[in-house]
């Protein structure tokens, strides 16, 4: 039983007035007297009236007790918890995150049993709408990597099952804490909605689903297998070692298990096996494997075998990074701290006087390109007019950029207060004090992000445009003591390192359903995604059309929602070449930490307990196992309690009536 309403036990102190009211009442006795004592009428009545009388136990007192009792009772709306019977409205929440996609076990599995932690739970879904009422409401989420409302507030059965059997497994960033907020809003100040949340419970422990607060009841019905372990591939890389000693091959591998895992790890180049190593890793540990002297390939996968229950992250695929120094053109009329600060980094530097013409473009004043692309070009100062037309523009237009300083107006920061933001150029550096004292008066562009404050002014900012690096400091060296300090190696380091990231064969690495930069020319006008190897070519994904914005492919792109090695093949305008960009999609790395039943974090469902078996908590805190909740609906005892007490009055009239030798 369950209150609704504890301001109602302000009326229960009519209860203790009724008693004194009792105990002040006046008293008189049956007595035959002589009449000449009448004039003793005047002392009776002072007797009579004397108060703290003892009190007698009389019917009509304790019928308006009863009576006010039960009008106390009927304002606190009393409530019991029955089992089944809903008629209300009933939030179901289908979880569809990345881990709902692991292979139940050989015991868990016969002919009637779906093989998928996902394909159990659309079963077992699709059975319990079928037991629903008819009169039932149902809303259905999806608990993806964004809350997604299926069906709102449905009675159709048929449609309800039909939305359940297209639910496919979202590898994204699961919304947990986004899901549970938008079911507590769907169900709040309605006292007759419930919420069930279909799950397999492996929920990481910074999803926040614990500061989510209900005021209806919840019931979790997991699906589980018990024997379910994982292991994954947490990192993979290869790099250049050295011009002869080929490449070197890193990998990380984890057993969330219990215990202890032997695995087999192949490496393929390009669809060859190159190597493979044998490894046996304690429950809950992580081992370090490596591959030496590798031959040079453009694509390489690495392969876990052996059983698993979970299927995407089996896999991870690295690009062979281009070798050799970083080949760096400098813009500048001389510079000697930043030529030495570059060439300090390893990097092979062409120092270009823009002021200087040679003459080798027909006396045009234009110098030529260099005979070899460079990876990285710097501009040291403002930028030269012939770098905004012909061939010198696209050749800046698809090279990573670094410009230090410019034309145009100039302001002067209202403090010295200086701030380094977080970013890989930034890296090791704390800039306490000011190193200009006039910055560009620039705003930061929508693909940008600042590095250095400067007062409330940005004094330098990165990122990609069209997924090409860029990198502006908004304050020219000769305008600053930054070549005198010991951090300005580190930061030149820092920065061609960053300007270097993504110079392979391959995009890189990018989470199921994020966003990502492309190089993309801007006569680019279609694009097609193929999945190429890995999960997403085993479970049949199947090609789909690159995003596009004004009739070109857009730059920006949503990556393929299936783990795998992926292949986006560019077409440009009639007579353009077809180019290739080669992305890793991964599943968020949060699912793979799973290792058989555990605890759901559902945040506190109720103040009072919403059903058998729950522990009741404060507001906002954590609940504990939440499969002990049980599906109840509210059975309302207002009208009983209301009724009852009617009754009682009536009794209590005709009591009254009688006399009160009752």
């Amino acid at each position: 039983m369950g209150i609704a309403s504890w301001a109602g036990l302000w009326f229960g102190l009519a209860l203790p007035a009724i008693v004194i009211m009792y105990l002040f009442k006046r008293k008189y006795l049956d007595t035959i007297v002589p009449s000449h004592l009448l004039w003793d009428r005047v002392l009776r009545n002072i007797e009579a009236n004397r108060p703290w009388q003892k009190l007698q136990s009389r019917l009509l007192l304790w019928l308006q007790l009863l009576a006010a009792a039960l009008l106390v009772v009927a304002l606190m709306l009393p409530f019991v918890w029955v089992q089944g019977g809903r008629q209300g409205h009933t939030v179901i929440i289908a979880d569809t995150s990345a881990s709902m996609s692991a292979v139940l076990g050989t015991e868990e599995r016969d002919k009637d049993t779906p093989g998928t932690t996902l394909d159990r739970m659309k079963k077992q879904l699709q059975e319990d709408i079928d037991g629903m009422s008819s009169g039932q409401e149902v809303t259905l989420l999806k608990l993806g990597s964004q809350p997604q409302v299926l069906l709102s507030r449905e009675k159709d059965r048929n449609a309800l099952k039909k939305a359940v059997s297209e639910m496919s497994a979202d590898y994204g960033k699961a919304a947990y804490r986004e899901t549970l907020s938008l079911a507590s809003a769907l169900t709040r100040n309605d006292p007759e909605a419930s919420v069930e949340i279909y799950t397999d419970s492996q929920w990481p422990e910074g999803s926040g689903s614990g500061n989510v607060v209900f005021d209806v009841p919840v019931q979790v019905n997991s699906i589980q297998d018990e024997k379910a372990g994982n292991t994954a591939i947490v990192q993979f890389g290869v790099r250049q070692d050295g011009e002869e000693d080929g490449v070197l091959g890193i990998a990380v591998v984890k057993n969330y298990r219990k215990d202890i895992m032997e695995t087999s790890l192949d490496l393929y180049g390009d669809g060859q096996l190159l190597a493979s190593n044998q490894v046996v890793i304690e429950g809950g540990k992580s081992a370090t494997v490596s591959f030496g002297q590798l031959d040079s390939a453009e694509v390489y996968r690495l392969s876990l075998s052996g059983e698993d229950a979970y299927a995407p992250d089996n896999e991870a695929f690295a690009f062979r990074e281009e070798a050799g120094s970083a080949n760096i053109l400098l813009l500048s009329s001389g510079n000697l701290f930043l030529e030495k600060a570059l060439q300090l980094t390893g990097a092979r530097v062409t120092r270009m006087d823009p002021g200087a013409s040679t003459g080798k473009n027909g006396g045009s004043g234009v110098p030529a390109l260099p005979d070899a692309k460079p990876d990285i070009i710097v501009i040291d100062g403002a930028e030269p007019d012939f770098v905004r037309e012909g061939a010198w523009r696209d050749l800046l237009k698809e090279t990573p950029l670094w410009t230090w300083g410019g034309g145009g107006e100039k302001a002067q920061p209202e403090s010295g207060e200086t701030e380094t933001l977080s970013h890989p150029v930034t890296r090791y550096l704390s800039l306490s004090e000011a190193p200009t004292g006039q910055l560009l008066k620039r705003e930061v562009p929508v693909w940008g992000e600042p590095l250095l404050k400067i007062g409330s002014l940005p004094a330098a900012y990165a990122g990609k445009d069209q997924g090409v690096a860029r990198l502006v400091f908004l304050f020219a060296l000769e305008d600053s003591d930054l070549p005198l300090r010991p951090e300005f190696p580190i930061l030149v380091n820092n920065a061609v390192e960053w300007l270097q990231t993504g110079q392979a064969t391959g995009i890189g690495r990018v989470m199921a359903g994020a966003k990502l930069d492309l190089p993309v020319a801007a006569d680019d006008v279609e694009g097609t995604w193929i999945p190429q190897e890995g999960f997403a070519l085993q479970a049949g994904a199947g090609h789909f059309s690159a995003e596009r914005k004004q009739g070109v492919v857009s730059s920006r792109q949503m990556s393929p929602g299936i783990p795998g090695l992926w292949r986006l093949e560019v077409k440009g305008s009639e007579g353009a070449e077809q180019r290739t960009f080669l992305v890793q999609v991964t599943a968020d790395p949060a699912e793979s930490a799973f290792e058989g039943m555990r605890q759901l974090p559902v945040a506190e469902i109720h103040s009072d307990k919403p059903a058998e078996g729950s522990d009741q908590m404060e507001s906002g805190s954590q609940a504990g196992q939440s499969d002990s909740l049980i599906s109840k609906s509210r059975q309302s005892l207002v009208y009983p309690a209301a009724l009852l007490a009617l009754f009682v009055i009536l009794a209590e009239w005709g009591v009254y009536q009688r006399g009160r030798s009752i």
